[in-house]
């Protein structure tokens, strides 16, 4: 099932715990949702058998163990602290719209990896983990340095063939609206073959991308609010977005209807 939209999209996040030394000044930042930063639309999509599994863990006050596996974007590898990326926003955010501890998210990126690399430990990294929702973030790294696209899809396939052996949903989130993704040659073929392995294996896409298109298109931020000087890293109010817009599609589909997405 593919979320074809930005605001059809899922994923998951922790709260930030005690202090983040050299990242202290980033801190209000990481708490804080940016004023451009838009709520997630309603997910106008069929409630699967797996979600509805997920929903009974939480009506029944149990947590749902996700697994976030990527790259640099989920890692935070390049920030001041490796607390301040999406994921930690992601679980902070799904906290509070289902309920205090509702959801645990094990941060398994790893910094400038690709998709071969990833799919190379989802047996220990992801399956391993036995989560029962798995968000993927993949595509940019393999679109700068101009891997074949045959041999990625080849790759994803099988990483996503090995969560459906275990019955694992998985989110797909494709890769930033940053400078150096968006001249590269391989940007549009990479994105739409993750976009046709998602349809094709029944996953979930979630496109950041199209997210971050729309904020800018829309106004009341530029470039330099949402990437880092680097042409490529997303910055800490973007994280922070991500994470948020994120928590509040997935909370909907959890909940089967809209939520109110707070600042």
């Amino acid at each position: 099932m593919v979320f074809g939209r930005w605001g059809l999209t899922i994923c998951f996040a922790a709260a930030l715990c005690g202090s983040l030394g050299p990242a202290r000044a980033e801190l209000p930042l990481a708490e804080t949702k940016p004023e451009w930063c838009p709520a997630a639309s309603p997910a106008a999509v069929p409630i699967s058998e797996q979600f509805r599994k997920l929903t009974a863990k939480i009506q029944r006050g149990e947590t749902i163990k996700l697994v976030a596996i990527g790259s640099s974007s989920t890692e935070g590898s390049d920030l001041a602290d490796k607390r301040l990326a999406y994921p930690t926003h992601l679980e902070h955010r799904l906290n509070a719209l289902l309920g205090s501890k509702a959801v645990k998210v094990v941060n398994k990126g790893r910094g400038g990896e690709n998709i071969l690399d990833a799919v190379a430990r989802f047996q220990r990294d992801v399956i391993g983990e036995a989560p029962d929702l798995v968000i993927w973030q993949l595509g940019a790294n393999d679109i700068v340095r101009g891997l074949d696209v045959g041999m990625l899809r080849a790759s994803v396939d099988m990483g996503l063939s090995l969560l459906a052996q275990d019955q694992i949903p998985v989110v797909l989130m494709d890769s930033q609206s940053a400078p150096r993704v968006v001249v590269a040659p391989l940007r549009e073929p990479i994105d739409r073959m993750i976009r046709e392995a998602a349809s094709h294996h029944g996953a979930m896409l979630w496109s950041r991308f199209e997210l971050m298109r729309s904020i800018l298109a829309h106004g009341g931020a530029g470039q330099p609010d949402l990437i880092r000087a680097d042409g490529l890293h997303m910055t800490v109010p973007m994280h922070v977005c991500t994470g948020a817009v994120l928590g509040e599609a997935l909370a909907q589909k959890l909940r089967g209807r809209q939520l109110t997405a707070g600042r």
